[in-house]
């Protein structure tokens, strides 16, 4: 009985409740309807609002143990919705003795007593759970997030090849609205060519699910909403939820990519039609030639020398050819990519990353036009075009110019050690010394690793000056010490860096156009020493070109 007198009848019941209550974890109260005052609580439920017994809660006005007010309206509309269901539920937010607050899942159940309305109370601490939808909650923000700020085509669809997410960069990509795909199978957006092929990748994909690249060594087309196909790269994943198992594909669009592959490709072309014309031209003049009687020796000797330089020079565009598909391709790919991505970054905070591929950029175009200068360089070496222009120069001045220009390309805590023996003042080419030592110095940088010394030396003794440039770098090996300074000759252990062939064939022929010679000290693994020696002239000789 929660009021008057007590039968005893009444008092097993209350017996009985009182038993169920004392050992029951959550909280467990009765209070009027009407006023809403508690009239009875457990001893755990009253521990739980941080209470010592029972005795604190009775009487209390019920609503004030939640954190929020509750006002006469939400008063009124759970006793409609008691009336309506019979039971009333919610989470809500309680506020312990002291202060501080837990959330409860709270139930209400009607019920009557000597015409008096009571209402029986539970609340359950849910903390735990809340945290756990909190944490799920964040978790679903950031995976959002990474949708949706995503620069690439995301597509996520289940076993049954049906669409489940799709996210707004590869909307746009295929010209569709989030609702027009969401559960629609992943055919409608492969052309009905592929369609066949398609649905028995997909099964041998979820029979053997692996992270990997789709479609290797095949190229690979979608179709837009407009009907358009467009050539894409494609990765897979998996994961599973509740033992349902999904792939995700990760879409990129490569038409730009093709564009210039296919503008290479004509570019070949063209060059091979090019020499192959200059080939046939060439095959005529000889025809001709060999028809006309030989006057004179020297006429011979001329022709002969004329169709020599031609060939060498058809070689020469051959290997041009050849190189330029391989060397071009990487820095143009580069360039391309990095322009793309450019379109993308328009906003104020993505300067950074501009820079960024500015950078890539500049630093490919660089690359494109050190090849070509190589290329131009050995055209005039060969065609004769290339002489001498001798004035005083302060050779350690020249150097440490030269040592300086090169330190934007040094790797890490790489350093240039120079010194100078000898009168400081030559009588040299200062243009054709730039290019030998700028080519050394680059070969030294690029083949010794970071935090490695570079040793420069210069001599100046009894008319002869010597240039020494040595490393710590790969080395190279005596086989191929034989061919190093012959065209387009790359030695064996630098397959994998970036370079022409050409550098050391140039620093010879300069060497040679100013009355040196050159001679290499190297082992596989312990580094390389160039030595180059010049015998030097005077202002008032008259060998010396101005």
């Amino acid at each position: 009985m929660l009021h008057g007198g007590i039968s005893n009848n009444q008092k097993f019941q209350q017996a009985f409740i009182n038993a169920i209550a004392k050992d029951a974890l959550q909280f467990i109260g009765v209070f009027r309807k009407d006023t809403r005052e508690i009239v009875f609580v457990n001893e755990q439920g009253a521990m739980l609002f941080g209470y010592k017994n029972a005795a604190g809660l009775i009487g209390k006005f019920a609503p004030e143990l939640k954190k929020r007010n509750v006002d006469d309206t939400e008063i009124r509309k759970v006793n409609e919705i008691l009336r309506t269901k019979g039971f009333f539920t919610e989470e809500a937010e309680y506020i312990n003795r002291d202060g501080s607050t837990f959330w409860g899942l709270l139930q209400l159940d009607p019920f009557s007593e000597d015409g008096v309305e009571y209402l029986l109370a539970q609340v359950e601490k849910i903390d735990r759970a809340k945290d756990a939808e909190q944490k799920l909650s964040g978790e679903k923000l950031r995976f959002d997030v990474l949708m949706d700020c995503a620069s690439i085509g995301v597509i996520i669809v289940n076993r049954n090849e049906e669409i489940v997410l799709v996210n707004p960069f590869a909307l746009k990509m295929f010209g569709y609205e989030n609702d027009e795909l969401v559960s629609k199978k992943l055919e409608v957006l492969i052309p009905d060519k592929f369609h066949g092929k398609h649905i028995d990748y997909h099964s041998s994909f979820f029979a053997n699910p692996e992270n990997r690249p789709m479609g290797a060594g095949r190229d690979l087309f979608a179709l837009k909403k407009d009907g358009t196909e467009f050539p894409v790269e494609i990765s897979l994943g998996t994961y599973s939820i509740e033992n349902e198992m999904f792939a995700i594909a990760f879409v990129s669009d490569i038409t730009l990519r093709k564009k210039a592959q296919e503008d290479i490709i004509k570019l070949n072309k063209a060059l091979e039609e090019k020499v192959k014309q200059r080939t046939d031209e060439l095959a005529i003049t000889i025809e001709k030639l060999e028809n006309q009687v030989k006057e004179t020796e020297e006429a011979e000797a001329e022709v002969r020398k004329s169709l020599d330089k031609e060939k060498q020079l058809n070689e020469l565009k051959s290997r041009f050819v050849t190189m330029a598909s391989h060397e071009f391709r990487t820095p143009l790919s580069t360039v391309l990519s990095s322009t793309y991505l450019l379109q993308k970054y328009t906003q104020t905070e993505d300067q950074q990353k501009r820079e960024k591929h500015i950078s890539r950029i500049i630093s490919s175009v660089n690359l494109l036009t050190d090849i070509l200068n190589d290329f131009l360089s050995v055209g005039k070496i060969e065609e004769g075009k290339i002489e001498p222009k001798y004035s005083y120069i302060t050779i350690s001045d020249c150097i440490s110019a030269l040592i300086n220009e090169v330190a934007t390309i040094r790797k890490k805590e790489q350093r240039i050690i120079y010194g100078h023996i000898g009168n400081d003042v030559i009588w040299f080419d200062p243009a054709l010394l730039k290019h030998i030592l700028m080519n050394l110095l680059s070969n030294a940088i690029k083949f010794s690793g970071e935090g490695s010394e570079i040793f420069v030396e210069t001599t100046n003794r009894d008319s002869v000056f010597t240039l020494r440039v040595k490393d710590h770098g790969i080395g190279i090996s005596k086989k191929d010490q034989e061919h190093l300074f012959e065209r387009f000759y790359r030695a064996t252990n630098v397959n994998n860096i970036q370079g022409t062939g050409l550098g050391l064939h140039i620093v010879l022929k300069y060497t040679e156009l100013l009355n040196g010679h050159i001679h290499c000290i190297s082992d596989l693994g312990k580094g390389t020493e160039f030595i180059l020696t010049f015998k030097l002239a005077h202002e008032n000789e008259k060998d010396i070109g101005h």
